[in-house]
């Protein structure tokens, strides 16, 4: 093959790459959105009432949740090459 073949080669083979890349960073946005959503709904369900009889339940649910998305914003951090403090 000659060079020019190979390098167009290369280069497809490194967009696919990329294209990978950004479309699973836009799939852990919109997860990390859905996760917010779903913490700050059990929260306000915490807050609304504090006496609840299944308020272990719901905690166990909220840490759970925090637990996934400390590991979808390092997840992210990583793919986007950011190290420094994140927002999501």
């Amino acid at each position: 093959m000659k060079t020019k073949k190979l390098l167009s080669r290369l280069r497809d083979f490194l967009d696919a790459e990329r294209t990978d890349q950004e479309r699973e960073v836009d799939s852990i946005r919109q997860v990390l959105r859905e996760l917010r959503e779903k913490q700050r709904k059990f929260q306000a369900k915490l807050d609304d009432n504090p006496e609840r009889d299944d308020r272990e339940e719901i905690e166990g649910k909220l840490q759970a949740i925090r637990t996934q998305r400390q590991k979808g914003v390092e997840r992210l951090r990583v793919l986007t090459g950011r190290q420094d403090g994140f927002k999501d």
